[in-house]
């Protein structure tokens, strides 16, 4: 086990690295310079030419690619994650500033969808071809369908602007967990929870009914077991493997995708918020690093989820 734990390790560095480095070179082969929002403060009088050399010597986007790349992997290998171009401040302390909020957005709304999610799923399993079963069908085809973007400004229009139940301004000089925070949290864990919430109950569902025609659960009840004893300890147990892989799985797209979405639209100060503003402002640095943590904690939850899958299953052993 440590030795396949050592190697899918080396994977993850490996990807990673090259992930970082199809980024760095699109970031650097585009046609945009960091000198440009300098430019566009700048009146008559002053020497264009001049101030362009200048920036970028400064930030070093002088230089050849391959002495940027270089310069940039030894410095990243030291620990710098190098210079925000729009804040003038180091990458990584916008990183410990900003990852907080997103990792409280992404921890409330995983916490709510897989509860919800796996209630939904067994509720509709247990109650197959019922209006129950056809109710949770509905919301879950239309959870899958509505894109979070749209669903978090209809939720805003709806009940910030219209009927002003909640607020949409997140104060980060208030205790991230005061009840005012979270109080602006419900609509966006709502929006990012509500496509993982259909998701998981119909996997949920799917594995449930798959179990609960096997030939062990059968057996079960016909020794006298209780139902919910059944469903508990047999069936519930054998249906979660198949579905820890899909949660394990989200966490990648939700930190890359739909995290970040949200953020934007209810402007929670976020690693997605942080990223946004760095792509407009052409911040090098910041959406390398942004692409960067999002490609190891993708690749970290897949290495996760083979190892839930060993302790959830003793059949399964890894080489």
């Amino acid at each position: 086990m440590r030795s396949y734990i050592a190697k899918r390790l080396l994977h993850t560095a490996l990807i990673s690295w090259g992930v970082m480095t199809t980024a760095f070179i699109l970031m650097r082969i585009g046609p945009n310079s960091p000198a440009d929002k300098y430019l566009a403060g700048l009146g008559a009088g002053h020497n264009v030419t001049q101030v362009v050399a200048a920036i970028e010597s400064r930030y070093g986007v002088d230089k050849p690619l391959y002495e940027q790349y270089f310069s940039y992997i030894t410095s990243l290998l030291q620990g710098d994650w190098g210079w925000s171009f729009g804040t003038s401040m180091p990458v990584m302390e916008l990183i410990k500033t900003h990852w907080i909020y997103s990792f409280q957005l992404i921890l409330l709304s995983t916490i709510f969808a897989v509860v919800l999610g796996i209630a939904l799923g067994i509720f509709a399993a247990v109650r197959k071809n019922t209006a129950a079963d056809h109710a949770v069908a509905f919301f879950s085809f239309a959870g899958i369908s509505i894109p979070n973007f749209w669903l978090g400004i209809m939720l805003i229009l709806i009940f910030s602007v219209k009927l002003g139940w909640f607020k949409t301004y997140y104060d980060t000089s208030l205790p991230m967990f005061s009840l005012e925070n979270l109080h602006a949290l419900v609509l966006p864990v709502f929006t990012l929870g509500t496509g993982m919430v259909a998701g998981y109950s119909r996997y949920v569902r799917s594995a449930m009914l798959d179990n609960l025609g096997k030939d062990f659960v059968r057996t079960a009840r016909a020794k006298g077991l209780p139902e919910s004893i059944v469903i508990r300890k047999h069936v519930f147990r054998n249906a979660m493997l198949p579905v820890i892989t899909i949660i394990m799985l989200d966490m990648g797209s939700i930190v890359f995708g739909g995290a970040y979405i949200t953020e934007v639209i209810f402007g929670i100060p976020g690693l997605g918020w942080m990223s946004l503003k760095a792509v407009f402002a052409d911040d090098y640095a910041v959406v390398l690093a942004v692409t960067l943590i999002g490609a190891i904690i993708t690749l970290l939850f897949n290495l996760l989820a083979d190892i839930a899958y060993m302790y959830l299953d003793p059949r399964i052993r890894y080489e």
